[in-house]
């Protein structure tokens, strides 16, 4: 159950960080500490709000083709290793 949610939090938090959405967040939090420091600081916050999405959507990817990977197997096509005699 617990492999179905996998990267379900990185999800949530790319979602919030996503650049576009910080024209809808700003509104939403004007009245307090971080809608003001999101209103005067814009170009910051689009910069930190874009690397923590790009992170987030990295991990997110990361973990959903990590299943994919770890299946494929290349063992067999490794050529058999000689044993050197000492």
């Amino acid at each position: 159950m617990k492999e179905k949610f996998k990267g379900w939090g990185w999800g949530v938090l790319a979602f919030l960080t996503c650049p576009c959405h910080l024209l809808l967040l700003i509104p939403l939090l004007a009245g307090t500490a971080l809608g003001s420091y999101l209103a005067a600081y814009k170009t910051p916050a689009f910069i930190i709000l874009g690397v923590l999405f790009a992170l987030s959507l990295y991990r997110i990817l990361s973990k959903m083709f990590a299943d994919k990977a770890e299946s494929q197997s290349m063992d067999c096509c490794q050529p058999a290793r000689k044993e050197m005699k000492s």
